[in-house]
């Protein structure tokens, strides 16, 4: 997993930055950090799904960690938005482990995802003026990118919106397919006698 952030971001993943090209191979995310309420903020958004992560008051340990707060986060978003049985749950689980590592930190930017993330950003500061507060524990940071994740989104060259929660969900599941052996695919082995 890459993670691309803004100059901003990259002050505060300093020692976490690597000089890296980058690999489609892997996930691509884009980060960026604004502050709302006088706290430090991360948006973390995903390159095809344009599917929103919040890490929000988030302080010098928290970012000298950061790798390991995205992938906590990664997997537990994964198994809430894709509601499988508790089996296939633990399944996705590991799979979004393997994905996600490495977490490469490299610096860069993307103009499209950064409108995107900008009005994220606007939602964000909106919801913590109205509130008075920000979604700083995990349940209230998911519940924030609930509502901007159903947020129907478009790119450029496409005529059609789409749903980044919808567009992660179905990625997470066709990962899944593919990674699990179908029974009807599997030829019983015989030994010769």
């Amino acid at each position: 997993m890459q993670i691309h952030v803004s100059k901003a971001l990259a002050t505060d993943l300093k020692p976490l930055l690597v000089e890296a090209p980058t690999d489609l191979r892997q996930m691509q995310w884009y980060g960026h950090r604004v502050q709302v309420l006088r706290r430090k903020c991360v948006i973390l958004m995903e390159l095809q799904s344009r599917y929103a992560m919040v890490f929000a008051g988030l302080t010098k340990p928290d970012f000298l960690r950061f790798p390991e707060l995205v992938r906590d986060r990664l997997w537990r978003e994964m198994v809430s938005i894709c509601a499988l049985d508790d089996a296939e749950s633990q399944r996705l689980a590991a799979l979004v482990d393997v994905v996600s590592q490495p977490v490469q930190i490299v610096a860069g930017s993307d103009r499209s995802v950064q409108a995107h993330m900008k009005e994220v950003a606007w939602h964000l500061e909106w919801m913590a003026n109205d509130f008075g507060s920000l979604p700083l524990e995990g349940g209230d940071a998911f519940a924030f990118g609930l509502r901007v994740n159903q947020t129907p989104r478009s790119r450029k060259g496409q005529k059609e919106y789409f749903w980044p929660i919808e567009v992660m969900r179905e990625f997470w599941l066709g990962m899944l397919a593919h990674a699990t052996p179908r029974a009807d695919n599997v030829v019983p082995f015989r030994r010769p006698r």
